[in-house]
């Protein structure tokens, strides 16, 4: 079954578990379907508009974090969102782990902390951090992350 622009354009409330509760995310890995497809985008939309900076990233998520719907057609909020919303709806379609939109949010306030945690002079930090990630450079020892912070967010 193939996912439509009207699948993306449903209101989120319509698309998430029913839940109001208070989430904490103490591992990304709980959540990694609503990180990737978030980031996933930021990554491309980078890609596609190499001018775009750490700042115009945390926009979009306090943007997100304000509300899913009625995000500006073709901005960055707009593309996560619909992101987000096809994961729900390809979750929803394969019998998998729905979410609720607690969870949703609290992933955005994460990606928040993150943004502002890889500040950098290049303005780009964050894009960066991205980028490593996909490319499955992350550092794992302290040298290593010691040696990215020098050469990225320094």
């Amino acid at each position: 079954m193939e996912i439509t622009e009207a699948d993306v354009n449903r209101p989120l409330a319509e698309l998430v578990e029913n839940s109001r509760e208070k989430v904490v995310i103490g591992d990304m890995a709980d959540y990694h379907e609503i990180f990737f497809s978030i980031e996933y985008i930021v990554l491309n939309f980078w890609q596609k508009k190499p001018a775009l900076k750490d700042k115009t990233v945390l926009s979009a998520y306090n943007k997100l974090k304000k509300g899913f719907d009625g995000q500006k057609k073709g901005s960055l909020a707009d593309e996560i969102s619909k992101s987000v919303k096809a994961m729900l709806v390809f979750n929803k379609i394969e019998g998998k782990r729905g979410y609720t939109y607690e969870e949703i949010i609290s992933c955005v306030e994460f990606l928040i902390k993150l943004v502002k945690q890889h500040r950098s002079p290049s303005r780009i930090g964050y894009l960066q951090w991205i980028e490593t990630f996909f490319k499955g450079n992350m550092p794992i020892t302290d040298t290593e992350i010691s040696d990215y912070i020098d050469e990225y967010e320094s």
